[in-house]
């Protein structure tokens, strides 16, 4: 019974994952309104609350397939569709690694949050490190590449992708709190 409800929990939280990253990866909402793209955090999300570990590839199949969708079936922008794409797998592989150590190491505790907090931050600028380095050393768009080039590249990239991280992330972290404080309630209901 245990399991089965794990792996109900675990699709559940997949699912609404995809849709989100389905609405804000695609900008299909853009004209109504802009949403940061929530890809960095939904892979810290997912290692936070999926236990399974092919949820880590079937997402990245899911990223990898709306930019192949927007890219080739809708006209988008193929600048970033270069052999550094890859380097997506190691910079989204630290932010599901950041989560599935926060949910082993740190638990779900109010008092936790400032930690998990920091943690994000950590996870995002490494995974800044893997996508954005990889991009401007291997995507041939670059001409003599060097590191004040790319520490330039950084101070103008890394602020946004924090900003969608941390906003995504906060938004899993309140969807959290009400659902304790919505299942505690019932707890407490049921045992009067």
């Amino acid at each position: 019974m245990m399991m089965a409800q794990r792996t109900r929990f675990d699709l559940g939280i997949f699912a609404l994952l995809a849709l989100v990253m389905l609405a804000t990866r695609t900008h299909s909402l853009s004209a109504y309104v802009h949403l940061p793209d929530t890809g960095w955090a939904s892979f810290f999300v997912a290692g936070y609350y999926i236990r399974s570990r092919m949820a880590f590839p079937a997402l990245f199949l899911l990223a990898f397939a709306i930019d192949l969708v927007v890219i080739g079936a809708r006209g988008g922008a193929s600048f970033c569709f270069t052999p550094a794409y890859w380097m997506l797998v190691p910079a989204y592989g630290t932010m599901w690694c950041a989560g599935r150590f926060a949910a082993k190491r740190m638990g779900a505790s109010l008092a936790i949050l400032p930690a998990i907090v920091v943690l994000a931050v950590g996870a995002t600028f490494v995974g800044h490190l893997f996508s954005s380095g990889g991009f401007y050393v291997l995507s041939g768009h670059f001409k003599d590449p060097s590191l004040a080039g790319f520490a330039g590249r950084i101070i103008r990239y890394f602020p946004g992708s924090l900003l969608s991280t941390l906003t995504w992330t906060g938004v899993a972290i309140a969807c959290h709190a009400v659902v304790v404080l919505l299942t505690s309630g019932q707890s407490s209901g049921q045992r009067r």
